[in-house]
């Protein structure tokens, strides 16, 4: 695959972000108070009644989507977000599944200090409160209601991620609901992807061309009025110096909209580094921190029940260490130390496969990955007068260009 449609705006794109990353605080911001890691309904399964199921489950869990407020010198502290005490008009969230929604919504409630919602309405929020919704459309459509509910929203944030790396992503968090494991836990294992990669309902193949879809569906949506819709990619979002100009673009979308006021922009760095890259917290332990805690209080009660005499102790001390071993193995993950360790400075945790076990390369056949570049061309000739999206395909295309085939996985 050769490369093309490679355009000398590139260099100039990158340039542009550094400069604006020389306006905005990059090393002296500090969190006051750690960031919990947010439930989200994120759909990864091709069944509707897993989606649903997830969505409902996860908005069972108690939020911790905090905002930060500014401080002095640039610095931030770590509150709660809230709902709108007046109606506002709501902005569509829509990513691609895999391309961080999760990490997203966090960072709107972040940097507006307003709560954000779902198209499945999961914690019964509602719509005229919440500064935005999250959606996948049309990939899924939650509860069939998507374009009735679309007449509420004139704005959308798009994120855009390279889906070479988003479909492993989405695969990943399909394994980890089918085999019960946490969220960003758990890489399933090569042979299952194997298995679904090559699945002629829901693979590479037609995740592709959900993709070209999912692209164009949104372009063609603001075609007339380009100003309401904000296009970023996953991977300058979670870039160590264009995250906080990014994050000061969303920042700046979200508040044009009347009764949003969202944080000084001399603090949104801080809220990037406090979200997307954890480096003033300890990143999202993904249940290790809980399970840790479960398994100390159960040893605890099997030496509590020791303290007795005679069989009646024993017996207690062996049915609570049975307990405590049988707690073990359903919850214990191989990487659960290592979740809950704090980063290294300056690493970033922005994308919660980071943070999972298991392989990280998921081999491709030559012709998947030519047909993701044919993809991305065709949205080139048919968007390519849009700068940011070319920009952004460009970069894909590059990167897929650049992705060897493994040897022994081709077709």
């Amino acid at each position: 695959m050769d490369h093309q449609h490679h355009p000398e705006s590139l260099p100039r794109r990158r340039r542009r972000l550094l400069a604006a990353a020389a306006g905005l605080c990059l090393g002296g911001c500090v969190a006051l108070s750690s960031l919990g890691a947010p439930p989200s309904p994120i759909d990864v399964s091709p069944s509707p009644a897993l989606d649903a199921a997830i969505a409902h489950s996860e908005a069972l869990a108690p939020s911790r989507r905090q905002l930060s407020l500014a401080l002095p010198d640039g610095g931030c502290q770590v509150t709660y977000a809230h709902m709108s005490e007046v109606d506002i008009s709501p902005t569509w969230q829509a990513s691609f599944p895999g391309s961080g929604s999760r990490m997203t919504w966090s960072l709107v409630e972040a940097l507006t200090g307003i709560r954000t919602n779902d198209d499945y309405n999961s914690h019964d929020r509602g719509y005229d409160r919440v500064v935005a919704v999250k959606t996948h459309y049309p990939v899924k459509d939650a509860r069939r209601q998507f374009k009735t509910l679309d007449e509420k929203f004139g704005r959308a944030i798009v994120i855009l991620r390279n889906p070479i790396q988003a479909i492993p992503s989405y695969f990943n968090l399909q394994y980890e609901h089918l085999n019960h494991l946490p969220n960003h836990s758990t890489r399933g294992p090569n042979e299952d992807w194997l298995k679904y990669r090559d699945h002629p309902g829901y693979g590479v193949a037609v995740q592709t061309a959900s993709y070209e879809n999912f692209v164009s569906y949104w372009m063609d949506r603001f075609e007339h009025d380009r100003s309401n819709l904000l296009l970023v990619s996953y991977e300058d979002l979670t870039d160590n110096t264009a995250g906080p100009v990014v994050a000061a673009r969303i920042a700046s979308f979200l508040g044009q909209v009347e009764g949003v006021n969202p944080i000084a922009e001399e603090s949104v760095p801080c809220v990037w580094e406090t979200i997307v890259n954890y480096k003033n917290v300890a990143p999202p332990a993904t249940n290790a921190e809980a399970l840790a805690s479960d398994r100390r209080n159960v040893r605890r009660a099997a030496e509590g029940g020791a303290e007795g005499s005679g069989k009646s102790a024993r017996r207690n001390a062996r049915g609570a260490t049975r307990k405590a071993q049988r707690q073990e193995a359903r919850t214990v993950r191989p990487n659960a130390r290592r979740l809950a360790e704090q980063p290294k400075k300056g690493r970033t945790h922005a994308d919660p496969s980071s943070l999972r076990s298991g392989p990280k390369v998921r081999p491709y056949s030559e012709e998947m990955l030519g047909g993701m570049v044919d993809m991305f061309r065709r949205l080139v000739e048919k968007y390519g007068r849009d700068e940011d999206l070319l920009q952004i395909m460009t970069s894909y295309i590059e990167t897929v260009n650049n992705t060897p085939v493994e040897e022994g996985y081709s077709q």
